[in-house]
């Protein structure tokens, strides 16, 4: 007789909560600080990240600069840098949704480790990605 699927998830739940523990510390070893700190972290580096694209296209006079995200260079073309700004809001908020979503399906799961981890393991390349791209503005315009 086949299992029902209750059954599977319920011992797939179970088997989740052996490994949970080692997950969650591969999240603090990831972002060891308190979680609640990506959010703000994500938009401070978003905005960063367009006030140094921004001296960079616009006063550094470099001709051979440009956007290299597609996105972000179609967002330019369109709507200049107000439409540059709407786009890394939307994408700041929709990262940001997608972690909390699978948090809290974690979370009521009772997989609180899975639930950092998710958190964790969405937000931080993110910032670490844009850090990088703060980091060659500031580089580019300056040297």
């Amino acid at each position: 007789m086949l299992p029902s699927l209750n059954s599977m998830a319920t011992r797939s739940i179970q088997r989740g909560k052996a490994v949970e523990p080692h997950i969650s510390t591969l999240s603090r070893l990831v972002w060891p600080w308190h979680d609640a700190l990506l959010v703000p972290l994500a938009a401070l580096l978003a905005a960063l990240d367009l006030i140094s694209t921004y001296f960079l296209l616009e006063h550094s006079n470099k001709p051979y600069v440009y956007e290299s995200g597609p996105l972000a260079r179609w967002a330019l073309s369109i709507a200049g840098f107000n439409g540059l700004y709407v786009m890394d809001a939307a994408a700041v908020a929709f990262l940001c949704t997608v972690a909390t979503v699978a948090r809290l399906f974690y979370a009521r799961l009772g997989l609180s480790g899975f639930a950092r981890a998710a958190y964790v393991l969405t937000l931080v390349p993110y910032t670490i990605t844009v850090f990088a791209a703060v980091v060659n503005n500031v580089l580019l315009t300056v040297i």
